[in-house]
């Protein structure tokens, strides 16, 4: 039996939150990239992605076998060309699903030419394995490894021998059966088909040979020797089916698992195109650090470069980055970049910066405010509440919670209440928060309380008073209506309207 596993997925599930980390995250764009159409690579990084659970070994172990499958990029493709081209034949041109399972010679023809057709997938894949390059992950070695261990040429002729006895190109099924006490039959036994013209044929048939022919008046004879073939081929059609399923759930598992690191081929040919950074991530503990992070989804969009940022914390615990400042500064893609850096760093994916190191690889979650909750209002304030609350049972030590104005739907005094607690309450739980925030007193109040461990982020903006779209350290600043009356009485020619 081939055993492999390219992905240590193991039992983890999506995090509860899938759907919205899609939305906040922009993830769609990501994927729609890394599948380039295709389907099932969809699906794959989706569930990649949106794992709960993740560990550094995992992460260890996926950046190794990425590197692998780059280095070995044309293999890769073909491997997967190879088992979607066998499932695809199998599924066009057999017809297991509408047999009756209690007709066994329908199932034993079906089934043999299913295996047939999965025979040639797999000798066309240990053709590829023989002739190419060894592989040097740990993923990638154990499977080659366990796949030449089961499947060599003699099995391949093997299989093909007992699937030919079913062919349907044979007029008849060969078998012996015994008779026993009271006429039952018994012993059943499938017999080689010989070739009726071969040399060894004939010397064997000139010893005396008894045969019954049926009457053709005889309409039970037919009925009776079919359910003895029945009977017959009942244990032999449930072998081949048993045999053919597992073959096929070799195929659909490879497929499966070489369609994420196909997407991985696709999203750095995307990277060189555009000319983006790639690194893998580091897991140091106490340190959250990146330079020139790059927000894959709004490079997607343009099919450039965006504004990269740059930033570092060494925390011995967990931390909080509250970002403030102007509108379309670029506060909300700085956290969209973190959390979708962050989730390809679990994933073992690396990621558009010249480097990223995470304290943990905690899961990611989001809590972001709606277009509709943007209006004050106590019932959009009460559905924000109870949305956080959906998840923060599930979060633990090391997580990671990105949060975009959030509780900023309710009053200024309540909202700064209202994030305090809850920040304070993360914080001091072990999970990591990167807020955008405008509520002043919150973070007046929480940067004085945790010190070091409160980081405030405020858009760049140079003395000529022209925004970088870059995040810089800094301290609460005020409003830009001077900067804009001053802008104003500059030029007193130019009327607003």
């Amino acid at each position: 039996m081939i055993q492999f596993d390219l992905l240590r997925m193991g039992d983890s599930s999506k995090i509860s939150i899938a759907d919205d980390l899609r939305v906040d995250l922009e993830l769609d764009k990501i994927i729609a990239v890394a599948s380039n159409g295709d389907k099932l690579i969809s699906e794959t990084w989706s569930n990649m992605l949106l794992l709960r659970d993740s560990s550094e070994d995992v992460m260890r172990y996926r950046q190794e076998a990425v590197r692998d499958a780059l280095a070995n990029r044309d293999v890769i493709i073909k491997m997967y060309s190879i088992a979607r081209d066998t499932i695809e034949r199998v599924k066009r041109d057999v017809f297991i699903l509408l047999l009756r399972t209690d007709d066994p010679p329908a199932v034993a023809r079906e089934t043999s030419r299913g295996i047939r057709i999965l025979l040639d997938g797999l000798e066309e894949m240990l053709t590829l394995l023989k002739s190419s390059p060894s592989f040097s992950s740990t993923a990638f070695r154990g499977f080659v490894s366990s796949f030449t261990a089961n499947i060599n040429d003699q099995f391949i002729s093997s299989a093909r021998g007992v699937a030919s006895i079913f062919d349907t190109s044979r007029e008849n099924i060969t078998f012996s059966v015994k008779i026993g006490s009271s006429n039952y039959l018994k012993d059943p036994v499938l017999l080689v088909p010989r070739e009726g013209d071969s040399f060894l044929s004939r010397i064997l048939s000139l010893g005396k040979e008894y045969t019954y022919k049926l009457d053709p008046r005889d309409e039970a004879g037919p009925r009776i020797i079919y359910d003895i073939k029945k009977w017959v081929l009942h244990r032999s059609a449930t072998v081949l089916l048993r045999s053919f399923n597992s073959m096929m759930k070799f195929f659909e598992d490879l497929m499966r698992q070489l369609s994420f690191y196909v997407g991985v081929i696709n999203m750095s040919d995307f990277f060189a195109r555009i000319g983006l950074p790639q690194t893998y991530p580091e897991v140091n503990p106490g340190v959250f650090a990146f330079k020139d992070l790059h927000c894959l989804s709004l490079a997607t969009s343009t099919s450039s470069k965006p504004i990269p940022s740059t930033l570092s914390i060494n925390a011995s615990d967990s931390f909080a980055i509250l970002i403030t400042g102007a509108n379309r500064g670029g506060k909300t893609t700085f956290l969209k970049a973190i959390g979708q850096a962050l989730l390809l760093a679990r994933a073992g994916i690396f990621v558009p910066a010249e480097s990223f190191t995470i304290p943990t690889p905690g899961a990611v979650y989001t809590h972001f405010l709606r277009g509709e909750d943007r209006a004050l209002s106590y019932g959009k304030f009460e559905e924000e509440v109870k949305r956080f609350r959906g998840f923060a049972n599930f979060l633990r030590r090391g997580d990671f919670v990105l949060m975009d104005e959030s509780f900023s739907s309710t009053n200024p005094i309540e909202a700064s209440v209202v994030a305090e607690n809850v920040v304070s309450a993360l914080v001091d739980s072990g999970v990591n928060v990167a807020y955008v925030t405008f509520l002043q007193d919150f973070i007046y109040n929480f940067t004085r309380r945790y010190g070091e461990r409160a980081v405030l982020l405020v858009p760049e903006r140079l003395k000529s008073g022209e925004r970088t779209f870059r995040l810089v350290r800094g301290s609460l600043q005020p409003g830009y209506a001077m900067d804009l009356w001053v802008k104003l009485s500059s030029n007193p020619s130019k009327e607003q309207h």
